[in-house]
């Protein structure tokens, strides 16, 4: 009977860290999966606005537009300008031809149309310049600037995020590292949300620095978050399993 009662002390004693052994446990902060900040290369002032903050925007997407006519002027000045270079040049092509005029004369103006058509691509792409548009699919978050307001170059105008995806960041130890690898799968909760059960993730990356101070390093899980009810900045809770 006294063995019997050793033993099931011992059974209960050890239990703990039985399940410890099998589960890890961190806690960490939501991050979204993208997050830029937009500026403007060039110093003018917003001509127009086409979206609002909360707005869900796709790649390529135009956002603003600054101040432009100059730069529109001078797009156009160029096409002349083409026309009657591709003018001269057949012009020159058939005197050649005929034997009227050089083959110098006849390979400068093909030279000035090379020359024109390059400032018209320069002329177009200080036009691209003054329209902000966005990298990524996302929401936008925030919007600094309205209409009329000058910017200066590298001035944020929009900050946009993608949470179709949502990296979940937490900090190790280094001793639980060999417990720890890229593309290991982990269960995630979110305590601060109503959501039902656990969510699939995976390890992405592992920061190859420790910090001396605290002897911790940075670990990121990936996760998809289609439906986006996971929201940047909850805290998270991130759960290793043994047999991963």
């Amino acid at each position: 009977m006294q063995k019997l009662t050793t033993l099931s002390l011992l059974v209960v004693m050890l239990s703990p860290l039985s399940l410890w052994a099998q589960q890890r446990v961190f806690e960490g902060l939501v991050e979204p999966f993208r997050e830029v900040t937009l500026s403007s290369p060039v110093q003018s002032f917003i001509e127009e606005h086409f979206v609002r903050e909360g707005d869900t925007v796709q790649a390529g997407d135009l956002l603003c537009r600054l101040f432009l006519r100059i730069e529109q002027l001078e797009v156009e000045r160029s096409r002349g300008l083409i026309e009657k270079r591709e003018f001269d040049f057949r012009g020159s092509q058939n005197l050649f031809a005929d034997r009227l005029i050089s083959e110098d004369e006849a390979l400068a103006a093909r030279i000035e149309l090379d020359l024109a058509r390059l400032q018209l691509e320069i002329a177009e792409e200080n036009v691209r310049l003054r329209e902000i548009r966005s990298p990524i699919d996302g929401i936008i978050v925030e919007r600094m600037v309205e209409d009329g307001e000058t910017v200066t170059a590298t001035e944020p105008i929009f900050v946009v995020v993608n949470i179709e995806q949502i990296y979940v960041q937490f900090y190790v130890r280094a001793e639980d590292l060999r417990h720890i690898r890229v593309g290991q799968e982990a269960s995630i909760r979110f305590p601060e949300l109503d959501l039902e059960g656990d969510m699939p993730g995976k390890v992405e990356f592992i920061d190859p620095r420790v910090d001396a101070a605290s002897g911790l390093l940075r670990v990121r899980v990936l996760m998809d978050n289609p439906e986006q009810r996971v929201k940047a900045g909850v805290r998270a809770v991130v759960t290793f399993s043994s047999t991963n």
